[in-house]
């Protein structure tokens, strides 16, 4: 069911259910429902002043009822699962970039202020669509950063021309989000050792991307939680089209040792 819903969620590009999604996922108990909830009664407690003008002056309105009136912000580092899981970044009032920003669009779409997320590259960006985007750093609620700083920016951290780094600052959908948030809890659960939980985030980048990389990694990481069948499985799918000497080191380790084939 929760997998399902995960993939509910990004066939029906709906960020929100994704974040939750996710969530429900590391905390059975969690009931969706609940933290829809959550965001309705916040959305609630801003939305007198957030209402109370039009236009752009709703993005301030929104974004200083966020970070100063409800208290949202961002540690200085990232290794805490519960900085990427909604339910837990509501309750601690304290999140990563990208889950800051699913919690603004999620109050900005109850309260009449659209936000898309952005990939801009190394940070999370949030765009405001206006006579111009705005931008808005998810991380403390700063703006406006001026489009054209942002690509020079971009463009000088991936070395390509200015004009072939606009596409970083293009809306992304449900699908880039979740990929974020899975690759944030990944390297959260790796740095603490927690590698079970690192293969079920495996497993969900999978089932979000399908990609070929994506099967590699869960086959690897099943392989070093000692469940051979499925990471000869992975392994063995993705030497059919790729060839990796190390990748097939990993396959020639399992069969001796660790597979019953009978």
């Amino acid at each position: 069911m929760l997998r399902n819903a995960l993939s509910r969620a990004v066939a029906d590009d709906d960020v929100e259910g994704v974040a939750v999604a996710l969530a429900a996922d590391h905390d059975p108990a969690l009931r969706p429902g609940d933290v829809r909830g959550w965001l309705d009664v916040l959305a609630l407690r801003l939305s007198p002043a957030v209402e109370a003008v039009h236009g752009p002056r709703r993005l301030g309105r929104l974004v200083h009822g966020v970070y100063r009136t409800l208290g949202f912000s961002t540690p200085d580092r990232y290794e805490d699962p519960r900085l990427h899981l909604i339910g837990r970044v509501l309750d601690r009032r304290e999140g990563s970039p990208v889950a800051l920003a699913v919690v603004a669009q999620a109050l900005g779409r109850r309260l009449g202020v659209p936000l898309r997320g952005v990939a801009f590259p190394g940070h999370f960006m949030l765009r405001y669509e206006a006579s111009a985007p705005v931008f808005v750093d998810p991380s403390s609620g700063a703006f406006p950063f001026p489009a054209e700083s942002l690509l020079e920016l971009a463009a000088e951290e991936l070395r390509v021309p200015v004009r072939d780094a606009e596409r970083f600052l293009r809306p992304v959908g449900a699908r880039t989000v979740a990929v974020r948030l899975l690759q944030n809890l990944q390297r959260a659960h790796e740095e603490r050792g927690d590698l079970g939980r690192a293969l079920l985030v495996a497993d969900r980048l999978y089932e979000v991307t399908g990609s070929p990389m994506a099967r590699c990694d869960r086959g690897l990481r099943a392989a070093a939680l000692g469940a051979p069948h499925a990471a000869y499985d992975d392994l063995t799918a993705y030497l059919r089209d790729h060839r990796d000497a190390d990748v097939r080191r990993a396959v020639d380790r399992l069969r001796p040792t660790s597979l019953d084939l009978n």
